[in-house]
């Protein structure tokens, strides 16, 4: 017997993560329209992570804090104090011989 296939969906679905602090307390956000999640990143100079795809990657990282001299969001920058990058959902797991 054939296992029943799984409907596709036609257009990639995009969300966006809208992080923030205020009075040292993070806050998280999801949207669905792109609009929107630049308007509420905008106002509380916050973060915006696209995500997008049936094996959810992360697109970019926007950081509506540090902008440009033409006033568009810069890519957020990964930092460890160690000195080296750490992006877990990027890192792939190592094989044991």
């Amino acid at each position: 017997m054939m296992k029943p296939r799984r409907p596709r969906i036609a257009t990639k679905k995009t969300y966006y993560l809208v992080l923030w602090w205020m009075s040292q307390t993070p806050y998280a956000a999801i949207f669905e329209n792109e609009v929107a999640a630049e308007a509420a990143a905008n106002v509380r100079n916050a973060l915006m992570v696209a995500i997008s795809g049936r094996d959810i990657k992360v697109d970019q990282v926007l950081d509506w804090y540090r902008r440009d001299d033409s006033g568009r969001p810069m890519p957020a920058e990964w930092r460890d104090l160690v000195g080296q990058i750490h992006v877990p959902w990027l890192a792939k797991p190592k094989l044991a011989l």
